[in-house]
């Protein structure tokens, strides 16, 4: 959690370890001591929560001290990893539990992602509303892929993998060869004998790798944020979504936000024991606040891409670390006066990130129904190659000013209106000019005083479509899919006649949202 070094001092630390590399590699035969490397393998997973750490702990020697804890650990640690995988596929809502004990005891076997991915992928299944479950089954598709290529289940994986993210399925067509870490392989290279010309030779890598450094620091720096990324990515919104809102709740809120009131009374010097105690087992009970800390940005960088870095690039996001990290060193001083200042500004750094978070997530998950939107939708559609193939006479667009915005993702939208504009794209494609399709919205005043946003996809196809005929397509490609979707947010999809030249007119229909998401 701290940022980068200088260039220069990549430059000059590269340049070191290259000269005393080559000065003499016999003091780095016997390579890292077991303490350290059981150190570094426990570090691995207790703060970077690294999957390759599984494969650290085992190559632990466990003919040593530090290889039977970690074999230990391991074996302890197995059938917690199990038994949540098996609560996972009962839709046992406290799985978390399970699984949470399990992680305070060591890494989880690899081989173990494809199981508990099925598990998610099942469940969401059951749950076409929720589609984070299948968010989850995902990431645990990849990791599986990632750790364990060649296992025979492999080409299986893949396949699943496919039937929920395509994209991301075509990253492992091809069976990924990791590469681990590996801190423990002895050097089997000969001493080797610095002269003038292998200096010169040793200082020219140093400046070039310096330069690599330098190339690679200046590549941090334009790196994302959070908001960036948003903002160029909206097909990420509900895993960001969900990230945000796993943060919020297990940590800024269940942790932090509950000892508000402890923190003031403190601070007052008026904190009843009841106060101190809770303060003391939420902030410093059970996993620590760093580690905790890190596990949710490291959440975010798995899920969302190595080019987002909250740290470097997010200053709300480099300020509650920090504040992270003051408050972890107070444990020990919460009898001193000066502590309680420094706990409460720390505090309040942390309530406003979780302010800020909380705007921001209501933003994601709204989209406005514009013409921006309506033309992005028919151009997406029309680079498909059946309905690129049918020649349309005019594509009418309208859209009020200001537009209405629906609490729906804009991926989710795009989806649900695409399959609409397909579908009477084709229909005009099968009868005579001319071929007309439009796009419009309104907004509705209910007589329950709710105001609904009515989108309306028109064409010139003389074809019949009827609202229980889309509906009867539930579980079918097509409409049917777009059923699906609007059961998420409480939408509905029907048909109504036509007016004046067009034919009919199916209509999505959502609540409108607040303008303003606050």
């Amino acid at each position: 959690m701290r940022p980068s070094p200088r260039p220069w001092r990549v430059a000059a630390a590269l340049g070191v370890l290259v000269l005393a590399g080559c000065a003499d590699t016999e003091t780095s035969d016997a390579g890292p001591s077991v303490a350290a490397r059981w150190a570094d393998a426990r570090a691995r997973w207790h703060i970077d929560r690294d999957p390759a750490a599984f494969q650290a702990w085992r190559e632990i020697d466990p003919a040593t001290p530090e290889g039977r804890e970690a074999h230990r650990l391991l074996a302890e640690a197995e059938p917690l990893y199990r038994e949540g995988i098996e609560r996972v596929e009962a839709g046992d809502a406290d799985a978390r539990d399970t699984f949470e004990r399990a992680v305070r005891t060591a890494p989880m076997d690899p081989v173990l992602y494809l199981p508990l991915a099925r598990a998610f992928r099942d469940q969401g299944t059951q749950a076409p509303d929720n589609p984070h479950l299948f968010i989850r089954a995902a990431e645990y598709y990849r990791k599986f892929l990632a750790f364990v290529p060649h296992d025979p289940r492999a080409d299986e994986a893949r396949a699943e993998l496919a039937a929920i993210d395509p994209d991301a399925s075509r990253l492992f067509a091809s069976p990924l060869e990791t590469s681990p870490r590996d801190d423990t392989a002895p050097s089997s290279a000969p001493a080797l004998t610095l002269t003038w010309p292998l200096a010169v030779a040793v200082l020219a890598l140093a400046l070039a790798l310096g330069a690599v450094g330098l190339v690679l620091v200046r590549a941090r720096a334009r790196r994302e944020s959070l908001d960036s990324l948003a903002a160029a990515k909206p097909e990420l919104h509900p895993a960001i979504h969900y990230l945000v809102s796993s943060l919020r709740h297990e940590l800024l809120k269940h942790r932090i936000g509950a000892v508000g009131a402890a923190i003031e009374a403190l601070g007052r010097g008026g904190a009843t024991e009841a106060q101190v105690d809770l303060l003391r087992g939420r902030l410093y009970g059970g996993e620590p606040l760093t580690e905790a800390w890190a596990g949710h940005l490291d959440a975010f960088t798995r899920a969302l891409g190595p080019e987002l870095d909250l740290w470097q690039t997010d200053r709300r996001f480099r300020e509650a670390g920090r504040a992270i990290e003051r408050i972890a060193k107070l444990e020990t001083k919460l009898d001193q006066p000066r502590a309680h200042a420094r706990l409460r500004d720390a505090h309040a750094t942390l309530t406003a990130l979780d302010r800020w978070l909380g705007d921001f997530a209501s933003r994601l998950v709204r989209t406005r129904v514009d013409g921006a939107l309506f033309r992005d939708v028919v151009d997406a559609v029309r680079a498909e190659y059946a309905a690129g193939q049918v020649p349309l006479d005019e594509v009418v667009i309208r859209s009020p000013d200001p537009a209405p915005s629906v609490e729906v993702f804009r991926v989710d939208l795009v989806l649900v209106l695409k399959n609409v504009v397909r579908n009477a794209i084709l229909a005009v494609g099968g009868h005579a000019p001319p071929r007309r399709i439009g796009l419009d919205v309104e907004t509705v005043l209910e007589p329950t005083g709710e105001e609904t946003v009515r989108i309306h996809v028109r064409d010139t196809s003389p074809d019949e479509l009827t609202s229980e005929e889309i509906y009867s397509r539930r579980r079918s490609r097509g409409l049917g899919l777009v059923t699906a979707a609007l059961a998420r947010y409480d939408g509905a999809i029907l048909v109504e006649p036509g007016e004046g030249e067009w034919a009919k007119s199916v209509v999505v229909r959502f609540f409108r949202a607040d303008d303003d998401p606050s």
